[in-house]
């Protein structure tokens, strides 16, 4: 693949702060041309002048008219040292619509090209400034929900998977290295010792991976999310719920059953893992068509979230309905809360432990917030498999891509395996081993194609 160069590659431009209102404005040009075009709108005011790497204080002076169009400040930078590996230059103006607007349709009326999404990265990826899983992880800074998901994204821009995947290559080049020196005598086989040590390197590889792929779940949690849904008959305390885990009263709280009728959305953090809550209508037989459809809206809900909040009244006892709601939720990974714990308990817990088995409830009262801290705790065991979670200093897979390169390599390495048992020709082992490197070459860059690198940085925002 031809990588862009400040020589070869079209001059591109862009806003690369956030549209709206605000205090600055970057406006960011990369390529051949970036330092000339700036020079021609940028005036310095007084003894200011360019220096690279240091912000100047001047003038924006549409070239067509003459006049004003902000004060500003401009800094040049010079390849290779650069986001990019190009030229580049910024231009730090007043923020809002109109000014960086206005900046913009210069540059591009004296030659810029108006940048894709991803595009600066794209270029700082081509021009080996970073490889393919570090551009990736600026765009999870970016999105990045919680600080636990920010240190995983931190991590992977330093380098910490691209690491791991290069140290397994070299392990697979070993591999390969003693396969291949017995190709000049295709006649003779592999000696059981040489084998042997061969199975033991590999085996060792494939565990390797198969932890990494394991962590994807763990890494897509705390990257990307996860649904919930709280379920529960009307008036157990669901909205109240809600409002203790918000810590603020988003939802209208009443003792009248059936206030609920359409679902509530928000978005909270519990221990890093980023979680949107949606709080929905009560689950009864109703003749009301308008809560009827709420019903059936909250049991769709539960079905399409991945974590469900089933809310119990320890006031009341057991029913059909309990029953139904609990055998939705253990399709699912559930946790059950009995709510209103201030209130006589008439609840049957032998019933209960025989629905839920080993499972324990987690005991609340939304009215004097009792166990809500606890209930926190429990959300997080359940949805991180331990009290601890993953540490944030654990290499942990967040992106699906880079789990489908592992798995592909992981199987490669399985089939090699299969192959040397069988005293396949030397020629065939090698292909197996070759594969499997090619496939995590595809996490970091190394074997790409134009539409790989189209899909990836098409997510990412305009400027970046």
């Amino acid at each position: 693949m031809s990588l862009l160069t400040p020589e070869h590659g079209s001059t591109i431009a862009a806003i690369s702060t956030p549209p709206g209102e605000g205090g600055v404005a970057v406006i960011r040009i990369s390529g051949g041309k970036s330092h000339a075009i700036a020079r021609k709108i940028f005036v310095p005011v007084g003894n200011s002048g360019f220096s690279e790497r240091k912000l100047c204080f001047g003038k924006i002076i549409d070239p067509e008219t003459g006049e004003a169009v902000d004060e500003v400040l401009c800094v040049i930078m010079n390849s290779p040292g650069t986001y990019t590996g190009e030229d580049i230059a910024e231009i730090h103006s007043h923020g809002g619509h109109m000014v960086p607007r206005k900046i913009l349709e210069i540059l591009i009326g004296l030659g810029a090209t108006l940048a894709v999404p991803g595009e600066f990265t794209q270029r700082a990826f081509l021009n080996g400034k970073m490889d393919l899983a570090q551009a990736e992880a600026v765009s999870d800074i970016i999105s990045a929900q919680t600080e636990q998901s920010l240190r995983y994204a931190e991590a992977q821009l330093e380098g910490a998977l691209s690491g791991k995947v290069n140290a397994l290559k070299d392990q697979i080049l070993d591999i390969l290295a003693e396969i291949e020196a017995n190709l000049d005598f295709p006649e003779e086989d592999i000696d059981p010792i040489t084998q042997n040590r061969l199975k033991e390197a590999s085996k060792s590889v494939e565990k390797e991976l198969s932890i990494l792929i394991e962590s994807y779940d763990t890494g897509r949690m705390f990257r990307d999310g996860v649904t919930m849904v709280i379920l529960g008959k009307p008036n157990v305390g669901k909205s109240s719920i809600l409002n203790c885990l918000l810590e603020t009263q988003r939802a209208i709280v009443s003792p009248v059953a059936g206030t609920t009728r359409d679902f509530i959305e928000e978005r909270i953090n519990v221990e890093g893992i980023p979680l949107v809550i949606t709080d929905t209508a009560g689950i009864r037989d109703t003749e009301d068509r308008i809560e009827r459809l709420g019903v059936e809206l909250s049991l769709k809900k539960a079905e399409e979230s991945e974590f469900v909040l089933v809310v119990l009244d320890q006031s009341t006892k057991i029913d059909a309905l309990d029953r139904k709601i609990l055998e939705t939720a253990g399709k699912k990974k559930h946790l059950v809360v009995i709510n209103k714990t201030d209130l006589e308990e008439k609840l049957e817990k032998s019933k209960l432990r025989r629905i839920l088995g080993k499972k324990k409830p987690v005991k609340t009262s939304a009215l004097t917030k009792e166990g809500i801290e606890q209930l926190r705790q429990t959300m997080f065991e359940t949805l991180a498999g331990s009290p601890r979670g993953a540490d944030a200093s654990e290499l942990v897979l967040t992106n699906l891509r880079h789990k489908k390169s592992m798995e592909k390599a992981c199987g490669q390495l399985r089939m090699f395996l299969k192959l040397l048992e069988r005293n396949e020709y030397p020629e065939i082992l090698s292909i197996e081993l070759r594969n499997s490197m090619d496939s995590l070459g595809e996490i970091t860059g190394e074997i790409t194609t134009e539409d790989l690198l189209g899909r990836i940085f098409s997510r990412f925002c305009i400027g970046k």
